[in-house]
C-alpha cells in the first residue's frame, strides 16, 4: 500500500479516526505482533514511523514492572501465552511499550500485542496486563529505547528514566529491522511447527525453549552465538532446523530493512 492510496480514503477519518489508523497499522505490521515474546519496542517504533509519515500526532506509552527499576524486586508483567510456545505457558515482560493517541478530546492505546482487533482505553490496557505495581512514562515517539545502569542482580540492568533515539549505533547496526525480522521468523517457525506446540512430541520441549524465549531465538538466529540454554550441544542437535530458519531470518531481514528504510 502506498501513501496515495491512503490519502484517497481520508474521508473515513472524520467518523472513525482511531479505527482507521488502527487498521492501517495492522496492515503494515502483520504478523509481527503475533509473536508475543519480545520486540515490542521495535514493532511500536516502526508503527510510530508510519504514523509520523501520515502526520498523525501521537506518543509512546511505556510501562515498567518493578523488576526493571527496583534492585530488590523480581516482579514482572505475566500473561498467558496465547500461542503456548513459552516453556511455562506464560509471557514474562519486564517492560512493554505501545502507541498512545489522542484526538478530539479522546485518547486510546494501540497495542497489537495485547489486542489486534481494536484500540484500548488506558484503563483497559492496564487491566489487560494485570499490572498492580508499575511505572508509566508517556514519551516523545522519537524515543526508541531506554538507557539502563549496571545492577548487582539484574543482567539487563535497571531503567534510568532516560531514553535514546534511533540514531548512531542502533541505526548503523540496523536494530529495528533485525527485531522485526526476528518476530516474523519466530511466527513462521510457530506456524510451520505448530504440531509440536499443540501436542506433546519429542521436539516440543526443545522447540519451546528455542522460540518461546526471545533471547534464545535471537542468540541463535540473529547473533549466531551460544548462551546457557542455546548451547553448542543443543544447536548441534537441531542443526538442520536452525540452518533452515537462519535462511528464513536473512530473507525476512532483507524485507524489513527495505520496508523500514522507506520511513526512517
Amino acid at each position: 500500500m502506498v501513501l496515495t492510496q491512503v490519502d484517497s480514503r481520508l474521508s473515513r477519518i472524520t467518523e472513525n479516526y482511531f479505527d482507521y489508523y488502527f487498521e492501517e497499522l495492522k496492515y503494515f505490521l502483520a504478523p509481527l505482533f503475533d509473536y508475543k515474546q519480545g520486540n515490542c519496542h521495535n514493532v511500536t517504533h516502526f508503527a510510530s514511523l508510519i504514523l509520523k509519515s501520515y502526520g498523525v500526532h501521537h506518543n509512546k506509552i511505556w510501562i515498567y514492572a518493578p523488576t526493571r527499576y527496583k534492585e530488590d524486586s523480581k516482579l514482572t508483567i505475566q500473561l498467558p501465552d496465547p500461542n503456548n510456545i513459552s516453556p511455562n505457558g506464560i509471557l514474562t515482560w519486564g517492560y512493554h511499550v505501545a502507541l498512545f493517541l489522542h484526538y478530539a478530546g479522546e485518547e486510546c492505546v494501540f497495542d497489537f500485542f495485547l489486542d489486534s482487533k481494536k484500540p484500548l482505553s488506558m484503563a483497559k490496557w492496564l487491566e489487560t496486563m494485570q499490572a498492580r505495581k508499575f511505572h508509566i512514562d508517556i514519551e516523545n515517539p522519537d524515543n526508541y529505547l531506554f538507557y539502563t545502569e549496571p545492577s548487582e542482580t539484574k543482567k539487563n540492568g535497571l531503567f534510568t528514566g532516560q531514553y535514546f533515539k534511533y540514531d548512531g549505533l542502533c541505526r548503523e547496526q540496523n536494530w529495528l529491522a533485525k527485531g522485526l525480522a526476528i518476530n516474523e521468523t519466530a511466527f513462521n517457525f510457530y506456524k510451520n511447527e505448530y504440531f509440536h506446540f499443540k501436542y506433546k512430541t519429542l521436539l516440543s520441549t526443545d522447540y519451546k525453549l528455542f522460540v518461546g524465549r526471545v533471547n534464545n531465538f535471537e542468540c541463535v538466529l540473529r547473533d549466531n552465538t551460544i548462551n546457557k540454554k542455546m548451547t553448542e550441544k543443543f544447536q548441534q542437535k537441531h542443526s538442520s532446523v536452525i540452518s533452515e530458519y537462519r535462511l528464513v531470518y536473512e530473507e525476512n531481514l532483507k524485507k524489513w530493512t527495505e520496508r523500514s528504510q522507506k520511513f526512517i
